[in-house]
């Protein structure tokens, strides 16, 4: 799992790099923030999608297996950054949504992860709330794979579904130490 940032930024200082000096107090000022205790964190993002298309009943169902690159098992431990709901054109928002519950499923049990209830017009993107600040770890039964369940209510004002529902992506951000 890759969890470095790269960044391409370049200081400037009347028009000439900083150079070494600027690195060495940079350096300097990153080491004394690292005495006592520290751990090395990692982000490692996850995509997934989901169709929405509403039951007679306005509910809706679907489910996604998430398989890791490496085993989650070999991180102290792993939480939830964030997770992201988002549409793409033509539908411009999540307001044919009334609310949203992500589950993790295992062999054992079910765990609500996020949900949401309001969705604002125009915005295409939308953070969920997040339900388990703990360790998910123990979700990923075999390190690596885990089943999340997405139920919900749609919007009963909202008319114009199409036939073969509205996709719907979503980025789970997982905080690894």
């Amino acid at each position: 799992m890759n969890g470095f940032i790269e960044s391409g930024a370049e200081q400037r200082v009347g028009g000439e790099r900083r150079g070494a000096r600027w690195a060495l107090l940079v350096g300097a000022a990153m080491a004394m923030g690292t005495f006592g205790c520290s751990s090395v964190v990692s982000e490692y993002d996850v995509d997934a999608n989901f169709t929405v298309t509403p039951k007679v009943d306005g509910t809706f169902f679907w489910w996604n297996e998430v398989t890791l690159e490496s085993d989650v098992n070999s991180y102290g431990a792993a939480k939830l950054g964030f997770v992201r709901i988002s549409v793409a054109p033509p539908a411009e928002d999540l307001t044919f949504v009334d609310e949203i519950l992500g589950e993790a499923v295992t062999s054992t049990g079910r765990t609500p992860l996020v949900s949401k209830s309001e969705f604002p017009a125009k915005e295409p993107d939308v953070i969920l709330d997040v339900l388990h600040e703990g360790d998910v770890r123990p979700f990923f039964e075999d390190g690596k794979k885990v089943r999340v369940e997405w139920t919900g209510r749609t919007n009963p004002n909202f008319l114009a579904w199409p036939t073969d529902g509205i996709d719907v992506s979503v980025k789970v951000r997982l905080v690894l130490d």
